[in-house]
This record gives C-alpha cells, structure tokens and sequence, in this order.
C-alpha cells in the first residue's frame, strides 16, 4: 500500500504554477494537488496564508526557492516517500 501524505514547509515558494485557486484553505490546497497529480498536474504545491490562495505546479522539490514571507510555504506530496 502507498500511503499518500502531504507536508507544509514555511518561508518556501515554488517556482512556476500553472493553476491559482482562491479563496482556498491549506487543506483544500494539499487535496486539490492530489486529485490534480494522478493526471500529471500537480507534484507540489504553492499556498499562501495571507491570500488564502493556492498554487498548482509540477516543479520538483529542488525547484522550491526560499522567500523571507513566514506566510507562505510549499506543499509537499509525496507516495510513501520522506521529504526532508
């Protein structure tokens, strides 16, 4: 069995989205990327507090780029895997 699980890191963004979804909570956010990834469109995922916006990407996790806004972070996905 893969179990599917989903981490927020703070002070992260991702590079590229290709989909905005707004006003959206953080969970919404990690589902949304879930249901989206078993087609290929979501692999990480964007989201920030004081927007209440979610942003969908397919970057990698070494794309992430770090950012000064503590309200903001990045989603993580990951299939039974360990992000660090």
């Amino acid at each position: 069995m893969i179990t599917t699980s989903a981490y927020f890191t703070k002070g992260k963004a991702v590079s590229t989205s290709h989909t905005t979804f707004q006003p959206y909570s953080i969970i919404q956010c990690a589902v949304k990327c879930f249901e989206e990834g078993r087609n290929g469109n979501c692999s990480i995922a964007g989201y920030d507090n004081a927007l209440n916006a979610c942003y969908l990407s397919v970057d990698a996790v070494g794309d992430v780029v770090d950012i000064a806004d503590e309200m903001s972070g990045v989603v993580y996905m990951t299939n039974g895997e360990t992000c660090t």
